[in-house]
């Protein structure tokens, strides 16, 4: 008789807790997925790392020349001291002749340091032209958004 259950192709185990156990993984990774989906990037990133891509937002905006990217990326009370939109392109050509093109790595931010809706940095811009120079950068939150300002 056991030799007849054998040969049926049973082996005396139970696929069920496998199923279960499979299931269980299926849901619990698409909750996760689900979730990232649902949440805003900005709620994901810290504080910090919202601050760093502002950073890099404000700089990538100024070299390539795009006004409305650097106005977006600017607290309100900067945004007086920006010139005009007609002005921009010519304003930025002479910085450029001047100084040279800005960049900004990773390793160039430091001490970067976030106290409620304010932050401050250290930045190593690298001038093509005129090398290097340090600011102290100083943003805010506005809006749920982070901006430079001064």
């Amino acid at each position: 008789m056991e030799a007849e259950r054998r040969g049926s192709g049973e082996s005396g185990v139970s696929p069920t807790p496998f199923l279960i156990a499979l299931v269980l993984a299926v849901v619990a990774i698409g909750a996760v997925l689900a979730w990232n989906l649902i949440r805003p990037s900005n709620d994901r990133l810290t504080d910090s790392a919202q601050v760093q891509r502002t950073i890099g937002q404000y700089y990538g905006a100024l070299n390539k020349g795009r006004y409305a990217d650097l106005v977006a990326n600017t607290c309100t009370k900067d945004r007086a001291k920006l010139p005009a939109e007609a002005g921009f392109s010519g304003a930025r050509k002479a910085a450029v002749e001047r100084e040279g093109e800005v960049t900004l790595g990773q390793d160039d931010v430091t001490d970067l340091t976030v106290s409620g809706d304010t932050a401050k940095a250290t930045l190593t811009l690298r001038y093509a032209k005129a090398g290097d120079k340090t600011e102290k950068a100083s943003f805010v939150r506005e809006g749920g958004k982070w901006k430079k300002c001064s």
